[in-house]
């Protein structure tokens, strides 16, 4: 709604919106049933009729709007059956509990639209709302939003200016992708104002935005943007091959450096962390970025904080408590600042901006963040790159399941280039020095060992003997750090490194 006098609503209010609670409006809001029941402000029900779930006991009508009468019909749908008490849990396998929501068209609410559930069912449709059920111990009720609570551009700049660090999700035209990535996004704990969703949307694929507008902005959940392709990339495209797949990614380059103009320089967001469609998160997603953001900001060295560990197989990583600086820019779920984006704004990526950031005169020297085991996964294995490495790589890096507390987490070893080098000179002296022979002999339950490798022509045979990523870029080995790439093997540390250390 728009504010009276000509004000935009106060923080407060924009907080209570993004966690899915309409903001109080004096006498109004103590008693928000009573009052819209007395004034028929209630919602309609659904005008659809698609999807009657599946039959159980607690299939039926509730007054999710809060308004005193039942007129939200909600049930479990999905693939996987019906999943009991939704007070319990609110997802099966690949069955949610999801609702035909009044004043709303839509059939279904999105997976991970609801992070708990108070509400108590109603015995017939249009019956005077019962009081909330109780929760199970320690649950929190988060109470979703009507149509009409959408995030304002005054909104988004209000949370810029108290420092919010934007959460920028990068769609084209895979909405099934999208809904997987959002309830992945939405289970990771938030304070929604801290972190803002913004859903930026390469061209206008029709299901796409309706999918958007239905299930993230009518609810609040998150901001809407489109960018409209440019008429010249084809002839962009051309400078590298002009295939179909290379239009894709002179595309993307753009999208990203038009997201990136709009985010920092419009909205006045002084960071923001860009994630994509077809990727899911750990559970401590924004606390880890949380409090990496000031070591990014106050150190030289550092230009980049990212969630993702190419090295990082199951078989190669155990420590969730662990991150590490690295010369090698990740990608896939990363945070920059607004002073970056400055270095390079006139002089963005026309093509593969991810090849872009790991040049040396856009590096400079400086260092990424980013943990033993990743905080993102890329599920993707369609798309411009036509499922590049998906499955001999990317769909087997473990994704991180343990609720770590970065904010309460010593981070002095990551705090400069200096207290980083000091550690990791002080792991190599300790270690015990071995070779790929007798690596697995000397490996056990707390080992420390070192493995030194000629870069140019040892280090094939040593990434073959780990399962490790071959490549380089720009002459940096996959999350190294000064030639030095420390990972998990049965059971021991072990650290790879030249003779400069």
């Amino acid at each position: 709604e728009p504010a009276a006098a000509g004000r935009s609503p106060s923080l407060p209010a924009v907080g209570q919106q993004l966690r899915g609670q309409a903001p109080a409006r004096g006498a109004a809001a103590e008693a928000p049933a009573a009052e819209a029941k007395g004034l028929g402000k209630c919602l309609p029900k659904s005008i659809s009729q698609e999807d009657a779930g599946y039959v159980d006991e607690f299939r039926g009508w509730y007054d999710v709007q809060g308004c005193g009468t039942c007129l939200d019909y909600c049930r479990w749908v999905g693939d996987s059956g019906p999943g009991g008490d939704p007070r319990e849990r609110l997802e099966r396998d690949m069955s949610w509990w999801s609702c035909r929501l009044a004043g709303r068209s839509d059939s279904r609410t999105a997976q991970g639209h609801f992070r708990s559930w108070p509400f108590a069912r109603c015995e017939v449709e249009g019956q005077d709302g019962p009081p909330p059920a109780a929760l199970p111990s320690g649950a929190v009720a988060a109470i979703p939003v009507s149509s009409g609570d959408r995030i304002t551009d005054e909104q988004l700049r209000q949370l810029a200016a108290n420092d919010a660090i934007a959460v920028v999700m990068v769609v084209c035209k895979r909405p099934k992708y999208l809904q997987q990535a959002m309830a992945s996004l939405l289970k990771a704990a938030r304070e929604p104002e801290k972190f803002p969703i913004v859903i930026s949307q390469d061209a206008d694929d029709t299901p796409m935005t309706e999918m958007v507008t239905s299930n993230y902005v009518n609810t609040g959940i998150a901001y809407h943007m489109h960018h409209s392709h440019d008429p010249n990339a084809q002839q962009v495209a051309k400078k590298f091959g002009g295939s179909k797949s290379t239009l894709g990614y002179v595309r993307i380059a753009q999208h990203y450096g038009w997201a990136l103009q709009r985010v920092l320089d419009e909205f006045g967001f002084n960071q923001l962390i860009f994630v994509e469609e077809d990727m899911e998160f750990g559970p401590d997603f924004f606390s880890y970025f949380g409090a990496m953001l000031p070591l990014l900001r106050s150190d030289r060295d550092l230009f980049c904080v990212s969630a993702w560990n190419d090295n990082g197989y199951a078989s190669l990583v155990t420590d969730p408590n662990i991150a590490y600086r690295t010369e090698f820019f990740p990608g896939l779920g990363w945070m920059l600042t607004k002073s970056m984006w400055a270095e390079v704004r006139d002089r963005w990526a026309v093509a593969f901006w991810d090849e872009f950031m790991r040049r040396p005169d856009v590096r400079q020297s400086r260092h990424c963040i980013r943990p033993e085991v990743s905080r993102s996964y890329t599920f993707g294995s369609e798309g411009t790159s036509s499922g590049q490495f998906f499955k001999t790589h990317l769909s087997k890096i473990k994704l991180n399941d343990v609720n770590v507390d970065w904010q309460a987490a010593d981070l002095h070893v990551l705090s400069s280039a200096s207290a980083f080098e000091e550690h990791l000179a002080a792991k190599l002296r300790d270690a015990v020095r071995t070779n790929i022979q007798d690596v697995d002999r000397l490996a056990g339950e707390g080992a420390e060992l070192r493995i030194e490798y000629v870069d140019k022509t040892g280090y094939k045979t040593v990434a073959d003997k780990f399962g490790l990523m071959l490549d380089e870029k720009e002459g940096i080995r996959r999350m190294s750090y000064r030639g030095v790439i420390p990972f998990t093997w049965k059971g021991c540390r072990v650290y790879l490194h030249t003779a400069n250390w």
